[in-house]
């Protein structure tokens, strides 16, 4: 049985009622579509891990280690909220980012070049599950001076 539409779950339309005769050609199209996203991010392992190969391949250990904490010391990628995260690719520090809280909207990795999207962070483990960071991702509504409402509403 192919994948559960959580759309037609929530609504509590089973997917035979729904989808009728088309289910089989549904579940089919959704696998190949999982197939061709797990590729692709293959791809962007094996990319990245040739990356980090060429690029840090011939250091000692200890040379490598102290090139790799100042490469991945800082997000590369900018977006409300980051935390650091394992690379699934080389192992090193690599960067999670998302809006308001870090859930899976982007990753990337100095060390190697991986640069992931939200579509395919399921595929590559736990990359777009919630990091919980320490302080509140709203602190920075009160940092913000008062809207002054006659100027917003054009008065």
């Amino acid at each position: 049985m192919g994948p559960v539409d959580p759309v037609l779950e929530e609504l509590t339309v089973h997917p035979n009622d729904y989808w009728g005769p088309y289910r089989v050609l549904h579940d089919n199209l959704v696998d190949e579509q999982v197939r061709e996203e797990r590729v692709a991010a293959e791809a962007l392992l094996v990319k990245a891990r040739s990356m980090f190969e060429r690029r840090f391949g011939h250091m000692a250990r200890k040379e490598r280690d102290v090139v790799l904490a100042a490469t991945t010391s800082q997000p590369m990628i900018t977006m409300s909220r980051e935390a650091p995260k394992q690379c699934p690719a080389c192992g090193s520090q690599g960067w999670v980012a998302g809006e308001a809280k870090v859930q899976g909207i982007a990753v990337h990795c100095a060390a190697c070049d991986l640069e992931v999207d939200s579509k395919l962070l399921f595929h590559l483990g736990d990359l777009d599950e919630e990091v919980l960071l320490d302080d509140d991702p709203y602190h920075y509504v009160g940092d913000e001076p008062p809207v002054d409402e006659d100027i917003y509403k054009g008065r």
